[in-house]
């Protein structure tokens, strides 16, 4: 019994710690989201990194790719964690796969910000990242059979999701293959038969999380109206490859198939027993979803669609299905493991957020078609504004610490110069550089930004680790030592200019001030 508490603990621990950070990277999306608005505002810097193109690239890419899908990931071992409890060399297993999904994130969001995009709507990442997804997906196989070994007979549920996850890492890279794949193929409309299938993949999803969130056992009614759907989205699929293209009704057709998960939904919402907190979190959802899936239908009416195609109204469309509709599916599903959830003003200012968005893209919308007389560039700030309001629910789990040791400070300020300063120099060194009289290639300087912003990780991971603080500083003086000879090497035989003395003097003063004040002490200390 000891022991499966232990592991139980472990797993929530691993479940607390991977949602915190993950949820940074979510928060990393909307910051670079508000910067694209600003952007469409007039409010261009001339950076290599921070131009428009790179700023949406890189807001959908992590909307897409990054918390969401990440955490989704988790729902089979939440229900299994439920059921039968946990396993410890899974939870191994788990905790590579998401290291590696978060090794992806960083090539992703570094790739995206000097350049690389494809100019695709949903998938503007180098194909070749698919690998490391790939790669992570092997983990995740490994980490569900050493949990599924914990049951005595598998549930039908399993051995589908089994099935699935072993064929996933194959048909991801098929898939997003830009020669015989289909993402490049399929990037213009209207495409029913995908929306159709996107609905369908969130069905399962939806009724695992109810499964996850029932206080007793869940038995789903009215199936019909999901297998419907499911045979027909795989005919076309099999139309596609063996005969051609779909007519638009065709595609009309199976568009309006989706409707049928309207009363699907009501009805598994209806028979299920969760509690108060969770069912708020899981109808935001469920709401969100079937609005999206009524108004994607009258928006695919021919004399309509081609009204709103491509503008605003789409976009506001988007914001609702993966801002309140997907994230609101994770948060139900975490909300009894993840204490900050429960915060609920926090929640409400993400709400309000994400739907002032959607309300000031929709009119937005409506004046591009020609049916409103409100100017598009009064909404988009308001757009900008609202999209403010929605960043600010990451504060419910950002813990402000107001009291520091000396040598804490002096971590805080190595974090706050060198971790923050690194990025910035990245973000902006192309704008400033000339500014201030300095060359830049814009080649060798982003890989000198990176080591910047490494010294400020190992300053704070010094101030996170109290125990190891001591031998992570020193590590952190050591490397600034090399780091600021070197400087003054490139800077004195001329190969470097002035931008080399100061970054020299700059980490001198931090060894400096190590070698004064903190050095001695920690000498005396272990006499």
């Amino acid at each position: 019994m000891e022991k499966l508490i232990n592991t139980s603990n472990n797993f929530e621990q691993f479940i607390n710690k991977h949602f915190k950070i993950s949820i940074a990277f979510f928060a990393i999306g909307l910051f670079f989201g508000i910067v694209y608005s600003l952007n469409l505002l007039g409010f261009i810097i001339d950076s290599q990194t921070l131009n428009p193109v790179n700023m949406r690239a890189i807001h959908i890419s992590l909307m897409l790719y990054g918390f969401v899908p990440l955490m989704l990931s988790y729902l089979p071992f939440l229900l299994i964690n439920k059921e039968v409890g946990s396993s410890k060399e899974g939870v191994r297993y788990l905790n590579l796969y998401t290291l590696i999904w978060y090794i992806f994130l960083v090539f992703m969001i570094v790739s995206l910000l000097l350049g690389k995009n494809r100019g695709l709507a949903f998938y503007d990442f180098a194909y070749e990242l698919n690998f490391l997804l790939a790669f992570a997906g092997l983990f995740y196989i490994l980490a569900l059979y050493k949990f599924i070994k914990l049951y005595t007979v598998l549930p039908l549920w399993i051995k589908v999701c089994l099935r699935v996850v072993i064929i996933a890492p194959i048909t991801l890279l098929i898939l997003m293959n830009p020669t015989i794949g289909q993402v490049e193929s399929t990037v213009s409309g209207p495409h029913g038969d995908n929306t159709l299938g996107m609905s369908l993949a969130l069905i399962p999803i939806y009724y695992l999380i109810i499964k996850l969130l029932n206080e007793c056992e869940f038995k789903a009614r009215w199936n019909i109206l999901w297998i419907i759907p499911t045979v027909f989205y795989f005919g076309s699929v099999l139309y596609r490859i063996f005969i051609g293209h779909l007519s638009y009704n065709q595609e009309w057709f199976l568009q309006y198939l989706t409707l049928l998960y309207v009363p699907l939904l009501y009805r598994w919402y209806k028979d299920s027993t969760i509690s108060d907190v969770a069912k708020k979190a899981l109808l935001v959802s469920i709401l969100a979803f079937l609005f999206v899936d009524v108004e994607g239908n009258i928006l695919f009416i021919p004399e309509i669609r081609w009204v709103f195609h491509r503008n605003d109204l789409i976009v506001a469309h988007a914001h609702v299905a993966m801002g309140i509709g997907v994230f609101f599916m994770v948060i139900s599903m975490f909300i009894n493991h993840i204490k900050e959830l429960h915060k609920e003003k926090f929640l409400k200012i993400y709400l309000v957020g994400i739907l002032g968005i959607f309300t000031a893209l929709s009119i937005s919308g409506f004046t591009q078609a020609g049916f409103s007389l409100v100017e598009t560039y009064t909404l988009w700030i308001f757009r900008t504004l609202f999209g403010v309001v929605t960043f600010g629910f990451i504060f419910a789990f950002v813990k402000i610490k107001t009291s520091y040791s000396k040598l804490g400070f002096y971590n805080l300020i190595g974090v706050l110069s060198d971790g923050l300063g690194g990025v910035f120099l990245i973000l902006l060194a192309s704008f400033l550089y000339p500014i201030l009289g300095f060359s830049f290639s814009g080649v060798y300087e982003y890989v000198v930004f990176t080591f910047v912003s490494m010294t400020g990780i190992i300053h704070y991971l010094a101030l996170k680790n109290e125990s190891y603080q001591y031998i992570l500083t020193k590590l952190s003086v050591i490397i600034r030592v090399f780091a600021s000879s070197m400087f003054f090497a490139l800077y004195s035989s001329g190969k470097l200019g002035i931008e080399a003395l100061v970054i020299c003097l700059f980490d001198l003063t931090f060894v400096f001030v190590y070698l004064i004040f903190f050095e001695k002490k920690e000498f005396l200390c272990k006499d």
